[in-house]
C-alpha cells in the first residue's frame, strides 16, 4: 500500500498584514487507536459511502490486525467497554478482576487482572486485550499519548 502523504497547514497573510488565510488538508485518523496517519485519499471510503478500517496502516494497531486475521479475539479495555468485556469472558469461564492503584489519594480501578495467578496479564485502560485461539491472553499496550 503506497503511504499517505501528509500536506502542511498553509497560512497566508494579506497584504495589509491582518487579513489570514488559513488552507488546511482533511486527515485521516486510526479508527483503532486515534493516531494521525496522514491526509484523506479515496481509500478512506468503500463503495457504499462507509469509512474503510485502515488499522492495518496504523504502526500501533496493525499487529492487532494481523492477529485478528489470524483467530484472535481482540478487545481494547476502556472504562466504558469494561462491563461488556467482564461480561463475555465471565460468560467463557474466564476468571478476571479490577486492577486498581492509589490515584489522588483514592483506590481507582485502572484496568482489569485477566486470570489467576501466577500467570495472569493486565491491561490498563487504552490497552488492547488479546484472546489467542489456544485460549491464552496477552495484552498489547496503547501508545503512550493514549495511554497518558
Amino acid at each position: 500500500m503506497q503511504p499517505r502523504t501528509n500536506t502542511p497547514d498553509e497560512i497566508t497573510y494579506g497584504d495589509d498584514g491582518q487579513s489570514v488565510t488559513r488552507t488546511i488538508t482533511m486527515k485521516r485518523c486510526c479508527n483503532g487507536c486515534g493516531e494521525y496517519l496522514g491526509d484523506v485519499d479515496n481509500r478512506d471510503v468503500d463503495e457504499h459511502g462507509n469509512l474503510t478500517d485502515v488499522r492495518g496502516e496504523c504502526s500501533n494497531c496493525a499487529p492487532l490486525v494481523e492477529l485478528e486475521a489470524a483467530g484472535c479475539k481482540t478487545w481494547q479495555l476502556t472504562p466504558r467497554s469494561y462491563g461488556l468485556i467482564d461480561w463475555q469472558l465471565d460468560r467463557d469461564g474466564v476468571f478476571t478482576k479490577q486492577f486498581t492503584e492509589v490515584v489522588d489519594k483514592k483506590i481507582t480501578t485502572v484496568g482489569m487482572r485477566i486470570g489467576v495467578k501466577p500467570g495472569h496479564v493486565v491491561a490498563r485502560f487504552g490497552d488492547w486485550i488479546i484472546r489467542h485461539p489456544d485460549g491464552g491472553f496477552t495484552v498489547h499496550k496503547a501508545p503512550e499519548e493514549v495511554a497518558a
